[in-house]
């Protein structure tokens, strides 16, 4: 019984620990002037929104994006306003990730191993190797949740749980808020959601509401960046948990009509997900890459 349960919270480890590896290796290879070139790049907010995709899509972590942002923001390098636009386009970009999710490229784990180790031998190319030991293991922890979460799903408090969130999209926020705010990747709560998914044992209504949740559990880790850090940065901060916050509420009164336009994406529920889930952050961006002034002055008016 304790080898049941034990499995799929072994892979969920092995995912987030090659999604780290990844998004370390990634940053490692950008060099420390990246900071300095977010700022360059980033004099509209569109164009900030863009970069802000751009780089999460690299490194694979909205989390790491905002943290550098934060930091960038207590150093002077980036302005509020740059920083917003940048939040914005980090939504969208670490939802490449559970497009690649959804895909279940197991076949790739393999060779992804052997490809990294030999690459991760010289130095010239280490890093890279380092990325794909990292993509390996990602996919790896995917397969070990997706074949051993069966006794987990015959436990009646879950099934109840599960059940609960086809019928309550609050309920189905909360609990994605909740395990995304502990496991600190919103990545891995997507990724844990469409292993479900494809298990059947989650409908597209609760998959969705906490995939909406895990973007407000995703903000803690910008918040406990921020503590110690000057006015500015914490605003920025601020801005991460604004902008997720507004969006889920602004989904929610539509909520019925979301669900149809995400079912019409695409004919399998696994696919249904990944594209809602970029879908809720695209559409975000674009309602706050028109409202980034306004935004900003009023965070500059925030504590």
């Amino acid at each position: 019984m304790l080898l049941y349960i034990a499995l799929p919270v072994v892979g969920l480890f092995i995912f987030l620990l090659g999604l780290r590896l990844m998004s370390a290796a990634l940053l490692r290879l950008t060099g420390s002037r990246l900071q300095i070139w977010l700022a360059r790049m980033t004099k509209t907010p569109f164009r900030g929104t863009l970069v802000g995709t751009i780089v999460t899509a690299i490194i694979q972590s909205s989390s790491a994006t905002t943290v550098i942002i934060v930091a960038a923001v207590n150093a002077g390098i980036l302005t509020l306003k740059q920083a917003v636009s940048l939040i914005a386009g980090a939504n969208v970009g670490t939802t490449l990730t559970t497009q690649l999710v959804a895909l279940q490229l197991y076949q790739i784990v393999v060779p992804a191993f052997i490809a990294g180790f030999l690459l991760a031998i010289f130095p010239g190319s280490r890093q890279i190797g380092w990325v794909l030991i990292g993509l390996g293991m990602c996919f790896f922890g995917l397969q070990m949740m997706s074949q051993n979460l069966s006794f987990i799903l015959e436990l009646p408090l879950v099934q109840q749980l599960l059940l609960a969130c086809s019928h309550s999209p609050y309920l189905g926020i909360m609990v994605g808020i909740v395990i995304t705010a502990i496991v600190q990747s919103s990545t891995a709560v997507a990724a844990v959601v469409i292993s479900l998914a494809a298990t059947n044992a989650l409908d597209l209504s609760a998959a969705i509401s906490i995939a909406l949740g895990s973007n407000i559990g995703t903000c803690v880790t910008a918040m406990l960046a921020a503590l110690g850090t000057n006015r500015a940065a914490r605003q920025a901060a601020m801005a991460h948990l604004l902008f997720n916050v507004s969006g889920v509420v602004a989904v929610l009164p539509f909520y019925a009509a979301f669900l149809d336009l995400v079912a019409s994406t695409a004919p399998d529920l696994m696919r249904q997900i990944a594209n809602g889930h970029t879908l809720f952050n695209l559409l975000s961006a674009l309602v706050f890459l028109l409202l980034a002034t306004p935004l900003s002055r009023t965070l500059e008016r925030m504590s």
